[in-house]
């Protein structure tokens, strides 16, 4: 009994909950079309509507009318939703509203608005079929014609007066020869006609000569016109973006402006006083005598020339350029605390491209290719920005120092595992000493001081160091480790701390007898002495001075400097007898004012390859460009063989020594440049100009005279080249131009053939 009356209750439960369930289900409409419609007048429209969460899926369909608006006005719904609309659009093309209510659940409906156009004109014919410059009436002939219908001529409405709804008329002034397309639009939306095609022709002719002029800033020309087809000769002359683009006269004397404008070409034109329309142009190059001088320069000095600094490094000299840059503040870095991988690199690359302290940002870009950590193995970046600071903090201090604070910088040790070397006992760990010596300072083979080799009697290279040497320099740098929040550190050293230099551990370090380099550290020195020690022997060893003039004349210069060059930037690195020897100042200076630098007509070899993050940074600032956070395109960089901050191994992302293939040419650079890595850097270039699509604003300039292809080649070749390209690389840009179906795309074909140039992509 007991169990049947539960069973009834379980029942009975179950029952009371299903029909809850179904009376709570949810009903609801929706319509199709859901998006609101336009319908012609006198024009239909099918609504369908589905109920959901009934079995009753009837619905009763009703029309509003917008406020002001009789219901007679609307057109009509029948009960299956097919809407009528009335036979004129609604006082202001304002919308009504149809509406499906669910006959199970009236509170349930769903709405959708109906806007009435008139009906698409139609275009027949054209009166006259073909026209002159100038002004002129147009007669059109179709149907389906309303009061206030426009003639449009390629999409700008003409005065019209409506004739009938099968005729229109108007008046305009043809300003341009070639094809027009004529529309006919009704008022309200979508009532547009399909186009009829208007030939305008011309028997005026106007020509401006000399047809080619390129003039010096605040230069001269005196232009000469010829008009045909008509007996008034006259022209009105004017310049295209006057006044910054100069000046001309009524008698057609032009002067150009005091400083070239950007994209380095104006145009000048003539119009026919007898049509007001006709006229002939001519482009100027205006051209800088000193834009190759000053472009050169900066390359050598900055990540790049931008129009201002290249006008700044003109107004006050080289000289004193590179002494503004010396006093200019450093770029700021992340702070520690915060700093992820994806703000290292943001940092390092903002600060190349737009930081004001260009040179020293050029010098921290070569440094971190001497000097390498890498996010390989230094994953964070907390790892990563203190190098990045002790680069930036000694760029133009000296080269003892920056030595110095590099073997003890955090970021460093734990690369190179300098970092609590011999603290726990055993064999001191020579990764950092060997580097230090090799890559660092000396290389592998004693130099004269043109850096050329020297060698035994056998022709051999004679060794800088030993294994034995390198020993000797590990057991010097033991027992040191990473800092902490109190400076302070135990017998057994401490664990990964970044912020500030590494600190000796207490009775840890080696304190017997060195021999390093054939010189002595005698025993029971501290680890500062033996550092300094150590550092003092590498510093005034005399393969450095042309050591690091070789490699940062090829990292700002050229890869192949003659030995005389690197010679004199080596006795300037030695102090030229009397000065401070390794003051970076001095040798930055001595390095870009050399006399070869500055032969601003250098023989082939006298180059270098840009890097992809050097030839991206360069483009950016010379076109004004804003690529974006770094974080947000640096993967591409691994494709192009250039990880950011993320160099392959200890020599950086190329190694020093690398020669061009098939050449005895040193090219470091080349050994990240394969035919793959042309075509992704092709690609990353391509669409930091097309985007966003279809151009980039900043190229507007170039749009500009984009009409006129060999005006547009002439102002990519001054805003790039400094009006250097050569006759064939122009031949043959100017070859691909025809084929372009627009002026966005004639200029980007135009500056992408430049970019990947040889001649653009070399820094000469």
């Amino acid at each position: 009994m007991y169990l049947q009356v539960v069973t009834r209750l379980v029942v009975l439960v179950l029952t009371l909950l299903t029909a809850n369930t179904v009376a709570a289900a949810t009903v609801t409409v929706t319509l199709d079309p859901a998006a609101s419609v336009t319908v012609p007048v006198n024009g239909v429209r099918q609504f369908t509507a589905k109920v959901m969460g009934t079995t009753n899926t009837a619905v009763k369909w009703s029309l509003t009318p917008p406020a002001g608006v009789k219901r007679n006005a609307i057109g009509a719904i029948d009960v299956t939703g097919k809407y009528t609309a009335p036979p004129t659009p609604l006082p202001g093309f304002a919308s009504a509203t149809v509406t499906a209510a669910s006959v199970a659940k009236r509170a349930v409906r769903a709405r959708n608005t109906i806007t009435v156009r008139y009906a698409t004109p139609t275009l027949s014919s054209l009166t006259p079929t073909a026209l002159s410059l100038g002004t002129f009436t147009l007669t059109v002939t179709g149907g389906n014609f309303v009061s206030g219908a426009q003639i449009l001529w390629n999409g700008q409405a003409l005065s019209t007066n409506f004739v009938s709804s099968s005729q229109l008329a108007a008046k305009g002034t043809a300003t341009q020869g070639g094809a027009a397309s004529i529309t006919i639009a009704n008022p309200g939306p979508g009532a547009v006609s399909t186009p009829l095609t208007l030939n305008v022709t011309s028997s005026l002719a106007v020509v401006v000569s000399p047809s080619s002029v390129s003039l010096m800033p605040s230069g001269m020309q005196q232009f000469q016109v010829t008009v045909t087809g008509s007996s008034n000769t006259g022209v009105t002359w004017g310049v295209v973006g006057s006044p910054g683009a100069g000046t001309i006269t009524n008698t057609g004397l032009y002067t150009a402006p005091a400083s070239p404008p950007v994209g380095g070409t104006v145009t000048v034109y003539a119009i026919a006083m007898a049509d007001g329309v006709t006229q002939g142009s001519v482009s100027i190059a205006i051209q800088d005598p000193q834009a190759i001088t000053y472009g050169r320069f900066l390359e050598q000095t900055t990540f790049g020339p931008t129009p201002a600094l290249l006008a700044h490094a003109k107004q006050v000299g080289m000289s004193a350029f590179i002494h503004e840059q010396f006093a200019t503040p450093e770029s700021s870095w992340p702070s520690l605390a915060t700093a992820s991988r994806a703000d290292a690199v943001d940092a390092f690359v903002a600060n190349a491209f737009s930081g004001q302290d260009q040179l020293r940002q050029r010098l921290v870009g070569a440094l971190s290719e001497i000097f390498v950590v890498a996010m390989n193995k230094n994953t964070n970046g907390d790892e990563i920005v203190p190098w990045l600071q002790v680069l930036s903090r000694n760029a133009f201090g000296n080269y003892r120092t920056l030595l110095r604070e590099i073997t003890l910088d955090a970021s460093m040790g734990k690369y190179l595992d300098l970092a609590n070397s011999g603290v726990a006992g055993g064999a001191a760990n020579e990764n950092y000493p060997r580097e230090m010596m090799q890559l660092f300072t000396l290389g592998l083979s004693q130099l004269n001081l043109d850096g050329s080799v020297q060698t035994d009697g056998s022709g051999n290279p004679l060794p800088t160091y030993t294994q034995t040497d390198v020993q000797q320099l590990a057991k010097a740098l033991t027992g040191w480790t990473y800092s902490n929040a109190t400076g302070t550190t135990g017998s057994g050293g401490n664990y990964n701390y970044y912020p500030g230099p590494m600190i000796p551990v207490p009775g840890r370090h080696n304190t017997s007898a060195k021999i390093l380099l054939g010189q002595g550290l005698p025993a029971g020195q501290t680890a500062q002495q033996d550092l300094d020690s150590a550092i003092d022997i590498i510093f005034n060893h005399p393969n450095l001075g042309s050591f690091v003039a070789t490699r940062l004349i090829r990292a700002l210069v050229t890869s192949n400097p003659s030995p005389a060059y690197i010679k004199r930037i080596a006795q300037v690195f030695n102090g030229n007898g009397g000065q401070v020897r390794g003051d970076m100042q001095a040798v930055i200076e001595a390095i870009v004012l050399d006399p070869e630098a500055r032969n601003d007509a250098p023989p082939s070899n006298f180059a270098r390859l840009r890097t992809p993050l050097q030839h991206t940074l360069a483009i950016a600032r010379a076109l004004n460009l804003d690529p974006g956070p770094a974080s947000q395109f640096a993967y591409l960089f691994y494709n192009m063989n250039e990880g950011i901050l993320d160099a392959p191994s200890v020599f950086g992302h190329y190694s020093p020594l690398f020669h061009i293939p098939k050449s005895s040419l040193f090219g470091p650079e080349f050994q990240i440049y394969a035919a793959s890595d042309a075509v992704n850097r092709a690609n990353f270039f391509y669409s930091l100009i097309y985007n966003p699509w279809p151009i980039n604003p900043a190229l507007q300039p170039f749009v500009n005279v984009a009409a006129n292809a060999s005006a547009l080649v002439t102002a990519i070749d001054t805003t790039l080249l400094y009006g250097r390209m050569l006759p064939q690389t122009r031949t043959a840009i100017l070859g691909a131009l025809p084929a372009m179906y627009d002026n966005n795309q004639r200029v980007l074909t135009a500056l992408y053939l430049t970019f990947m140039s040889g001649e653009y992509l070399v820094q000469h």
